[in-house]
């Protein structure tokens, strides 16, 4: 046995036989036992740490290593960690003249050419005889044993991040998949495979198991990033923000009323760019993760430096500003609504309804959603409260209906409740209205037809032009299509817009 890994074999080492099969591993698309990889691999390291094949069973357990960290049997992981940890010892201190080696510089840049790369590693070719050779460091800065060493000790670290040192500061694996889906739901396109709301509550809850902790800047810079999409609605479970909220609130305390000596402008820029405040956070997780970063700032002047992401001041003010938000967030998501203010707005001195404003307010639910959410949620609620006049029940209940199936995604819990409540008090109706003289030619239906085949402009509102001249015929232009009041007010045509609105609000719509 030699200390030294050859600097040429064979021209066919016997890794050949497996690089694809780590590179499968590598990349999740390999069939086989990938445990009887890993292991086949260790043993083979560990049968000969130091010797002439070392170089190649290292860099195959570097390839196979987030899978054995994230994977793997904890016996098959044990013997990787003991095989890598014997090459280490056998060859870390053994002399060489190279002022660099690859292991040194970014993985994530060189992984993917490790399946190309490796095989040419003892062909006998040096590199400017390899047509194929394309890496800037030499095949024997490769081979060196102190790169087999650095590449042992960072396979080490992806299966048990932080157990090693001597090694780049790194992202750890599991932190980068955790970025990875951070990121997918501040985008609003969340991972297949990912639950906003228990991964901001995972979050939530580590701070609130320890708030004066090390992870302490890390999660709630993430918080403050998810605060604006936890309070957006698209979270329905009050207890998210409620976590989230508690999490907040027990940081605060340990923060105090911190100071620092940081000047105007010199903390980091933070709202604009979610995802990169979120990756940030991510990274302020762990100790490679902050050496990641320092590495940024060095590189990118523009970025704030790390000790402005740890500043107690800062922190206290941006988790300030994000329990602002979830609380008044979890308020309008999940509170009481109020829409008593509209009956200045939407009733005029007369006492009859400004019609206009109310389907307008519903229309343009674009730009306002939350309008659009209190006139539904207002006319359902003065529905309910039995207007003398049969036209206004007719054209609040509709309006109701259309606030509700008008939307992309069910209303939050705060205005669902009560439309849920009063909508369904009308099932029983609904649900008796099974024959009319008008078959399926019933207005919205029609209007929904007709809308599907033609574009109407911005401020063209088809429903709204009908649901006004329905409710005040003297006072609007009879608009395309007309119907009479008979067919709408059918019964089987207000059961349809009840039923369909109530399977939006059940959320089977």
């Amino acid at each position: 046995m030699t200390d030294m890994p050859a600097a040429a074999l064979s021209d066919s080492p016997e890794c050949v036989h497996f690089v694809d099969d780590w590179d499968g591993i590598l990349h999740e698309t390999y069939g086989g036992d990938a445990d009887r990889a890993v292991l086949d691999c260790a043993r083979r390291l560990a049968a000969d740490p130091a010797g002439e094949e070392a170089y190649a069973w290292t860099l195959g357990l570097v390839m196979m290593a987030a899978y054995i960290g994230r994977f793997s049997r904890k016996d098959v992981a044990a013997a990787a960690l003991e095989a890598l940890h014997a090459t280490d010892r056998r060859l870390c201190d053994l002399p060489c003249a190279h002022r660099t080696h690859p292991y040194e510089s970014d993985l994530d840049d060189r992984i993917d050419h490790f399946v190309d790369d490796l095989p040419l590693l003892t062909n006998g070719l040096t590199e400017d005889e390899d047509p194929d050779w394309e890496d800037d460091a030499t095949k024997e800065q490769w081979l060196c044993p102190r790169d087999i060493a650095g590449y042992a000790r960072v396979a080490v670290d992806i299966i048990a991040p932080g157990s090693v040192g001597g090694i780049p500061h790194r992202l750890p694996a599991r932190d980068a998949r955790r970025a990875e889906d951070l990121r997918s739901i501040v985008w609003d396109y969340p991972s297949a495979a990912v639950d906003p709301g228990q991964e901001l509550s995972a979050y939530a809850r580590n701070l609130v198991a320890n708030p004066l902790g090390y992870h302490r800047a890390g999660l709630v810079v993430v918080l403050h990033a998810a605060c604006w999409y936890a309070a957006s609605g698209r979270i329905r479970d009050r207890g998210v923000l409620d976590t989230m909220v508690d999490a907040l609130e027990a940081v605060l305390p340990g923060l105090g009323d911190a100071s620092c000596a940081h000047g105007e402008g010199e903390h980091p820029e933070v709202g604009r760019d979610t995802a990169e405040q979120a990756t940030v956070g991510i990274h302020l997780l762990s100790p490679g993760g902050r050496g990641v970063y320092r590495h940024w700032h060095r590189e990118e002047l523009e970025t704030a430096p790390l000790e402005a992401w740890l500043c107690p001041a800062f922190l206290a003010t941006i988790a300030r500003e994000a329990l602002d938000h979830l609380r008044t967030g979890r308020e309008r998501l999940f509170g009481l609504r109020d829409t008593a203010h509209l009956d200045e707005v939407l009733v005029r001195p007369d006492g009859r309804l400004d019609v206009e404003r109310l389907t307008h307010a519903v229309r343009f639910r674009c730009r306002d959603g939350q309008a659009a959410e209190d006139a539904g949620l207002w006319a359902a609620r003065r529905f309910a409260a039995g207007p003398a006049d049969p036209r206004e029940r007719l054209v609040l209940l509709l309006v109701a209906c259309w606030s509700v199936t008008s939307g992309e995604e069910p209303p939050p819990e705060a205005v669902r409740r009560d439309l849920r409540a009063i909508l369904g008090g009308m099932r029983t109706a609904a649900s008796a209205a099974e024959t009319c003289p008008h078959g399926d030619v019933h207005p919205w239906d029609v209007l929904s037809e007709l809308v599907g085949r033609r574009h109407f402009g911005f401020h063209e509102d088809p429903y709204g032009a009908h649901l006004n001249q329905l409710y005040a015929p003297g006072e609007y232009d009879t608009p395309e299509r007309p119907f009479e009041p008979g067919a709408w007010g059918c019964p089987r045509h207000v059961a349809r817009r009840v039923r369909l609105a109530l399977r939006v609000l059940d959320g089977v719509g």
